[in-house]
């Protein structure tokens, strides 16, 4: 090997097909394919198209090879399967060329700093190497299984995005929340949990980021946190992977924590609103009126993030605040301590309720960075 081969990149090494195994053991045995024919009752004809290759050597035909000639059925078998293999793997060399053009859908600078490709060559095994992560066997396969899955997310009506790009990152999130241990999905549990999930957002994040995914553990919730690729304009995402495991993935994509609870929250109430049938979310601009008047899980989710965040008890508190004129800092952290959530949260809401600038008040809110 090379140096700087890719140990993993399929190789094709030559195998022999069984039939010139079968030739070479003949002449070793100094059998000639008459007297096999005789002694295994099949035609010298088939014994022929056997050694060619024309004929494949069936399961029957190597329990009678190996009376003829010791050779254990076993060896035989092997030989014809590798052989076919090989010739499968050809045909699929050829199959996936004329597919090679899909990678360009791709963002495959990031592809290879996630260590999903070695590189962003645009061949036959970079090809093979992406379909083995997404775990499928063709493209068309890989595009037909994206439209079907159910999922909701949270992200930008406004921003383009590639598909593809969030097609990975939702496939590294999965590939991630598989691999998490968490005990049977509990509603109950989860509901009680609230609470304590809501107050980590006063923790900095080198405790939260711990505490998060090991508390939804417990509950049957995979929280994992996956940095948003370039044109996914994603924020979050649930999909049920089991009956009794749920995953909820988050990115960075604003950078900040006041965005980061409302989107985990948002997610949550998937989980916990809208059971083990998530309807996938789009842009629901693109959507029909009448499924935009069908569809409310987009809203119940916000509502549920919102009222966990400033629950009905801080609600009054909450209004006086945002009706003050020339509010101060120290009024928001003052709502902020008193609710039991970061200050940064009481900004974003205040914001996006018109009460305060956007320009205003984002010196409380605090950096989140996802590696």
């Amino acid at each position: 090997m090379t140096a700087g081969a890719d140990p993993t990149a399929y190789a094709p090494q030559t195998v022999p097909p069984p039939g010139e195994t079968l030739k070479e053991t003949l002449e070793a045995l100094g059998i000639p394919q008459a007297d096999l024919a005789r002694r295994t009752g099949l035609s010298t004809k088939h014994i022929n198209q056997v050694i060619q290759g024309a004929a494949p050597l069936s399961p029957d035909t190597a329990l009678l090879l190996e009376r003829a000639t010791g050779v254990p059925a076993a060896v035989w078998n092997a030989r014809e399967a590798a052989w076919r293999t090989q010739l499968a793997r050809e045909e699929e060399e050829k199959a996936l060329a004329d597919h090679v053009g899909w990678l360009d859908n791709f963002p495959l600078l990031e592809l290879v700093s996630r260590n999903v490709l070695p590189d962003r060559a645009k061949n036959v095994h970079n090809l093979r190497r992406l379909l083995d992560f997404f775990g499928v066997a063709s493209p068309d396969v890989a595009e037909n299984l994206w439209r079907g899955y159910r999922t909701a997310f949270r992200r930008s009506t406004v921003l383009s995005r590639n598909e593809y790009a969030t097609a990975t990152w939702l496939r590294l999130a999965e590939r991630e929340a598989r691999e998490r241990d968490c005990g049977p999905y509990d509603r109950a549990a989860l509901t009680a949990l609230l609470p304590c999930l809501r107050a980590l957002s006063l923790e900095e994040q080198n405790t939260w980021s711990g505490e998060l995914p090991r508390l939804c553990a417990q509950v049957g919730v995979a929280v994992v946190f996956v940095p948003a690729l370039t044109k996914t304009s994603v924020s979050g995402a649930t999909r049920w992977l089991m009956p009794d495991k749920a995953m909820v993935v988050l990115s960075d994509r604003f950078k900040k924590d006041d965005q980061f609870w409302f989107t985990f929250f948002h997610e949550l109430g998937h989980v916990l609103l809208h059971g083990k049938r998530l309807t996938f979310m789009d842009d629901t601009e693109n959507l029909s009126p009448t499924k935009q008047h069908e569809d409310t899980s987009e809203d119940e989710a916000n509502d549920f993030a919102a009222n966990v965040l400033v629950p009905p008890q801080h609600v009054a508190a909450y209004g006086k605040l945002a009706a003050t004129r020339h509010l101060s800092l120290s009024a928001i952290e003052a709502f902020a301590r008193t609710a039991g959530i970061a200050p940064g949260i009481v900004v974003g809401r205040l914001q996006h309720d018109g009460a305060l600038q956007w320009s205003h008040g984002n010196g409380l809110k605090r950096t989140v960075a996802l590696t």
